[in-house]
């Protein structure tokens, strides 16, 4: 063999190598377009878990007061009294259902034969958080107009008086599971 011929081998060796190098670094080859499926729309989680979102749990309620000895409280302990009015009850549900996000507004879907659902606009203001209660709407089957609507301020008031303490004294009864 030559000295030409065994340089050529060499350099051929060479290029083979260094293409090998070269080929795992690609993609894929840039002429050849891949037909790939359009991202799918996201999905608008309008009906979320029954878990309330985490920056409501700590959103101040901005309701004005029913009377001064109301304490301001947020949404977060608003529902904790919830649970403890319907725990006094011994419903056996939780007071969230399902929350719903509209914008900067959410919509509480409860488990109250009682109550409507419960409509929160809320505005973020650097780290903290403000939501205001609208009226709550008790259903049609109140004909009095007066007595149906019942205001957000209202609503804290009661749920704040009868969820900090159940007036009931003795346990639940035992609920049997149906056959």
């Amino acid at each position: 063999m030559s000295k030409l011929s065994r340089i050529d081998t060499v350099l051929r060796n060479i290029v083979v190598g260094l293409a090998l190098l070269w080929l795992p670094a690609c993609d894929k080859p840039t002429f050849i377009k891949r037909m790939t499926a359009p991202d799918p729309p996201p999905v608008a989680a309008r009906a979320m878990r029954q878990v309330t979102p985490r920056e409501l749990l700590s959103a101040r309620l901005v309701n004005p007061p029913v009377d001064d000895n109301a304490p301001r409280i947020t949404v977060g302990k608003l529902l904790e009294y919830a649970d403890r009015y319907l725990s006094c009850d011994c419903s056996g549900l939780r007071f969230v259902k399902s929350w719903e996000r509209l914008g900067d507004n959410y919509r509480l879907i409860t488990n109250s034969d009682i109550v409507r659902p419960l409509n929160f606009a809320c505005r973020r203001d650097g780290e903290k958080t403000n939501c205001y209660l609208s009226e709550i709407d008790r259903g049609p089957h109140i004909q009095d107009l007066e007595e149906r609507f019942v205001p957000g301020s209202e609503f804290i008031q009661f749920m704040y008086e009868n969820g900090l303490q159940c007036a009931r004294e003795g346990p639940c009864p035992a609920q049997i599971p149906p056959a």
